[in-house]
């Protein structure tokens, strides 16, 4: 019988049974794997807290025929402010949803755990700043999936990024407006090309090219060390975050559906 302990972040639990219950969890050295929390239906086992959906938790594990229990857990970070907040709480599980995504077993996690530990954190502390915050969960989670984009220029003339223009999503570059009108005035822009790759070109102004090259680029500390006060580019940077992050992993997410659901039932609470 083998025994290792980890500080690890819960993304997922699930109950098991009448009484055990089935967690997924991210650790730096050891990546993402499955453990079982014996007896987790009880109200006094000192675990179940730690053992909670987005905590950051100190676990010692015993693994016994190839599966992995849970044998002492204690919390480091439950990120309070996220309980009470729905908006929050569906975010959260996106969040997480997309570094099971971008992690494996037995692989260190690398850049995307400190990634969601920071994003679990400014979600629980930052009020009015979901948007901000999601969309450069995305588009940083996309860098760490190697799909970093390069805005510091127009893909087509070169000429430094400073006016209205489009991200070219599959292309991960910025194409000024001048020059996708050049474009199409010689041939219609295809919706796919010979290649079978979809073309999709999101909108954006400088300032929300701007706010995706700091993303890309920031220090893991710094990556949410901005604000943006223009309501045009929220929404610019939050369609082109979504967008980029979804087509490059050619998947869709069940979390961020809810998510969606969710903010259609209740009022816009921060003016985007």
């Amino acid at each position: 019988m083998q025994h290792f302990t980890a500080d690890a972040l819960i993304l997922r639990s699930i109950e098991r049974g009448e009484h055990d219950r089935l967690i997924t969890v991210l650790t730096a050295d050891f990546g993402r794997f499955y453990a079982i929390v014996k007896g987790a239906g009880s109200i006094h086992r000192r675990e179940v807290a730690a053992t909670e959906p987005y905590t950051w938790s100190n676990i010692e594990f015993y693994e016994k025929n190839g599966v992995k229990w849970v044998k002492n857990a204690t919390s480091r970070e439950s990120f309070a402010g996220l309980r009470y907040d729905m908006d929050k709480l569906f975010l959260a599980a996106y969040v997480a949803e997309v570094a099971s995504e971008l992690s494996d077993e037995r692989e260190p996690a690398g850049e995307i755990l400190p990634l969601t530990l920071n994003t679990l954190h400014a979600l629980a502390n930052t009020e009015g700043e979901n948007a901000r915050i999601k969309a450069a969960f995305e588009l940083r989670a996309a860098c760490v999936a190697g799909f970093a984009p390069d805005l510091s220029h127009c893909h087509d003339c070169h000429a430094p990024v400073a006016g209205d223009g489009y991200l070219d999503v599959m292309n991960g570059a910025f194409v000024c407006a001048g020059c996708l009108s050049k474009r199409t005035a010689l041939v219609p822009l295809p919706e796919i090309d010979d290649l079978g790759e979809r073309t999709l070109l999101c909108p954006l102004s400088a300032g929300g090219a701007a706010a995706i090259s700091f993303v890309a680029t920031a220090s893991p500390k710094r990556i949410f060390a901005f604000r943006i006060t223009d309501a045009r580019v929220q929404e610019e940077f939050s369609r082109a975050a979504e967008a980029y992050l979804l087509h490059h992993l050619e998947r869709s997410f069940v979390s961020l559906e809810n998510y969606k659901k969710l903010e259609a039932l209740i009022p816009k609470k921060e003016g985007i």
